[in-house]
């Protein structure tokens, strides 16, 4: 059977370019020989699509299916943490439309902006409609790592949950593809070694232009280009302040590429560095070109120059090759094994300007060297030994093989307690306890705690036991924390699912939960997206449709709720070892439990299905306290934290 590839990529247009585009275009055109490869896209490129097609643009890979994702509006963000976190579930939704059957055998997303994180987020919990499917994330840069590199972090918490989004999708993903160099060596620096997926090196396949421009200028002047966006991670200012400072007038510099707003303050990057070069007649800015001509330029000049911070697998220094033209580059991720010092270029010393300017005079002091380098060929034969297109394909194609069935187990399955906390919920609750036992997991018991609730109507619970098989407890009105919690000491089962009086589980809730907690053994509980519906069960409308959770261990759960509600199945040794719902919260206790699971190093995940009903009352407590005191319930939540963080009577002896 032909493996079915695919890949998504919202930058995947022009190809013409460099980049992650043109990775994608050489990947899918590599593979669409040996298996169905679809690229996955925003529609804003379609009518570029439309365009290449109807001319016949060589540069739209061959065999290629392409599918284009609506692009979110700003209005259609509403309850989602921003708008990639809503790109990456409507692509997790085509998924699953295009492959009904469970596929494709795999599926590859770019790291940059965490465009995979829903889907890797299906797979880590089970989804049956990527039963097929291995989720692989590509090293191509993280925002977060350009965020670093650029000196601004964005502060506001549902941009900055995009860090988070990325982080999620390198640690669950089904494998983390990096392409050689000192890659490997920074993600594991920058995110930890436990932090990424299994790890497999595969090169990038490069799309060689059939003009190649190999003339070399006898003229005593060697002329310098860097191609790139005038980015401060891209070390420009380092160069800028390098060839400036050399005194001798036998180059030429041409910095061809866009503009950023990275400089200080969020200025133009272009504009910051015509000012340091104060009209040096040595150095020329050009504005982006496109691939034809980029390579053009590439070739009418001796030497190219790239003075990055850091760069994962530069296309552009591939292109210098494919051009025949060594490079000049800072010892950082690809570069390390890219430049063969003496055969395709020179690496600096470090990152400094001072290294830079050493580097140039070096190739200014020996011209003959660059002539022999192009001569030789050595850029070339650079070329050949970092791309070999049938590795490649042998490697993807090994990748996408049919993943090892999971082994039935052939044990009873475990129990389930379902604890429902109860006060004066006497309209809702037995909708409730009827979607408890419409669970298709076979084995759950039912507990419900009356919370001091004894109006006429409470009497329902007395019919209700009489028509279910429930245990009925009652205590003293303690809160919604000390009614969980003693429910939970009287269960009897393997895993524990608080729900709430007024809330609603779909019938698979149960068996998904469980399915994901009986493969990942350390997995502290697993629970799913939420949606919102009125006293009458009524959907709220887009774009606040719910709450989508992804885990406990963002470093947003300082700020905002990403673990999710409290109706989860969770581990009943979670609470064996210590870690009860609060008693003296007044709201917002679900999610200081899973931030007290996260400061020991208890992961928890959520099905990305909105799998709970949660009902959302005028009189809800998340409406009555937790919005109107949101900053103080979160001020007392630290409170309790650090109180629990600090030995508050010296120790005996």
């Amino acid at each position: 059977m032909t493996p079915r590839i695919a890949f998504v990529s919202r930058e995947v247009f022009p190809f013409g370019g460099g980049g992650l585009g043109a990775s994608v275009a050489s990947l899918a055109q590599a593979l669409s020989s040996v298996a169905e490869v679809t690229i996955v896209t925003t529609d804003l490129h379609a009518g570029r699509h439309a365009e290449l097609s109807a001319n016949g643009d060589e540069q739209l890979p061959d065999g290629v299916r392409f599918v284009f994702v609506d692009e979110p509006r700003h209005d259609e963000i509403g309850s989602h943490y921003n708008h990639f976190h809503v790109w990456s579930a409507r692509v997790y939704e085509t998924l699953k439309s295009i492959y009904p059957d469970g596929g494709p055998n795999l599926v590859e997303f770019p790291d940059f902006v965490g465009e995979g994180a829903v889907t890797v987020q299906a797979k880590a919990t089970l989804d049956p409609a990527l039963r097929h499917t291995r989720a692989a994330v590509r090293a191509y840069t993280s925002r977060e790592m350009c965020d670093v590199l650029n000196r601004h972090m964005v502060r506001e918490p549902g941009e900055r949950m995009g860090y988070d989004l990325e982080r999620y999708a390198l640690r669950h993903a089904g494998s983390f593809l990096w392409p050689g160099g000192d890659v490997l060596g920074t993600y594991q620096r920058f995110y930890g070694h436990a932090n990424l997926a299994p790890q497999r090196l595969i090169r990038h396949v490069a799309a060689r232009a059939d003009e190649q421009n190999p003339s070399v200028d006898a003229s005593d002047r060697i002329r310098f280009i860097y191609v790139g966006r005038l980015e401060r991670r891209k070390g420009v200012e380092n160069l800028i302040r390098a060839a400036t400072g050399l005194k001798r007038q036998d180059w030429k510099l041409t910095l061809l590429g866009g503009d950023t707003n990275t400089a200080p303050l969020g200025a133009s990057m272009r504009a910051l560095l015509e000012l340091m070069v104060a009209d040096d007649p040595r150095i020329e800015f050009r504005s982006a070109v496109n691939r034809s001509e980029m390579l053009r330029l590439i070739a009418a000049h001796d030497v190219s120059v790239y003075p990055s911070l850091w760069e994962c697998w530069p296309f552009v220094a591939l292109h210098s090759f494919e051009q025949n033209r060594p490079v000049i580059a800072t010892p950082t991720g690809g570069f390390v094994e890219m430049v063969e010092p003496d055969v395709s270029g020179w690496l600096t010393e470090d990152l400094s300007p001072a290294s830079l300017a050493d580097a140039l005079e070096a190739v200014l002091d020996e011209p003959d060297a660059v002539r022999g380098m192009i001569g030789d060929e050595g850029p070339r034969r650079s070329l050949d030994r970092l791309t070999d297109d049938e590795i490649v394909r042998e490697q993807y194609l090994e990748l996408a093989s049919p993943a090892a069935k999971r082994r039935s187990r052939g044990k009873e399955p475990p129990l389930v307690s379902v604890i429902v906390p109860y006060h004066r919920m006497a309209e809702f609750v037995e909708e409730t306890i009827r979607s408890a036992f419409e669970q298709t997991h076979p084995r759950i018991e039912v507990i419900v705690v009356n919370d001091g609730s004894f109006d006429e109507s409470d009497w329902v619970l007395a019919e209700l036991a009489i028509r279910y098989p429930i245990v009925v407890l009652a205590q003293q009105n303690s809160g919604l924390g000390a009614a969980r919690n003693f429910g939970i000491a009287q269960s009897r089962g393997r895993y524990v699912f608080p729900l709430d009086a007024d809330n609603v589980a779909m019938p698979t809730f149960v068996a998904r939960c469980v399915a994901a907690l009986e493969e990942w053994p350390k997995l502290a509980y697993v629970n799913s997206w939420v949606r919102y519906v009125d006293e009458a069960t009524r959907p709220s409308p887009a774009p606040v449709e719910g709450h989508q959770p992804v885990t406990n261990t963002t470093a947003g759960m300082e700020h905002q709720n990403t673990a999710g509600d409290a109706a989860a199945v969770i581990r009943r040794r979670v609470f064996d070892l210590g870690f009860w719902y609060s008693v003296d919260s007044t709201s917002y206790e679900d999610w200081l439990f899973y931030r007290r699971l996260a400061r020991r190093g208890f992961e928890g995940h959520a099905i990305p299905e909105r799998l709970v009903l949660y009902r959302v009352r005028a009189t809800s407590m998340v409406r009555t306290v937790g919005h109107r005191h949101h900053d103080r319930l979160l001020g007392e939540m630290e409170a309790e934290l650090r109180q629990e963080e600090t030995e508050w009577m010296p120790s005996s002896g």
